[in-house]
């Protein structure tokens, strides 16, 4: 099948999975300015390494939808802007240190999967399947849907997770 139909086939995929990422990324909002003495009393590398990723991981998943519904994109820009993307994602959870409150003893392992370990490896596997998709092998659009689902499941997560932690600190 010719890479450019590949592309078009997944149109309404993504007009759905960027939609959802559209509102819940808005949702965040609206749950940040519910309490946002809460989050303002976390330290701002908390801030930075928990709250924010969850905004950026929503985002990416937005961005990804936003190439995929651009109409009769060369798969090669896509692999590009993919690329730049994924780069840009691992870059960022590098400079958020995570990892570095993992180190420190202070997340649990589900913490690690989400904040860190899922993260990781769906921004690497986004880089794989630019490759992929550069060199117009089959595999390139499937494993770029199970990207997006995956930085989208652990934003959800995440998300849901921060509700907790607020409506926790609110009673307290």
């Amino acid at each position: 099948m010719d890479p450019a139909a590949m592309i078009e086939g997944w149109h309404e995929f993504y007009l759905l999975v960027g939609t959802s990422a559209a509102a819940l990324t808005g949702l965040m909002f609206v749950v940040i300015s519910v309490s946002p003495e809460t989050i303002a009393e976390r330290p701002k590398a908390g801030v930075r390494a928990f709250v924010t990723p969850t905004m950026v991981f929503f985002a990416t998943a937005l961005a990804i939808s936003a190439f995929m519904l651009v109409p009769h994109i060369a798969p090669a820009a896509l692999a590009l802007l993919l690329a730049l993307t994924g780069v840009g994602g691992l870059a960022y959870l590098v400079w958020v240190r995570g990892h570095h409150f993992w180190r420190e003893g202070k997340l649990d392992a589900e913490d690690w999967v989400f904040y860190i370990g899922l993260p990781f490896l769906g921004y690497a596997l986004l880089v794989a399947t630019a490759i992929a998709i550069w060199r117009g092998g089959a595999l390139g659009t499937p494993m770029l849907a199970f990207v997006t689902l995956l930085l989208l499941v652990v934003a959800i997560h995440n998300a849901w997770d921060l509700v907790i932690w607020l409506a926790q600190k609110r009673l307290k």
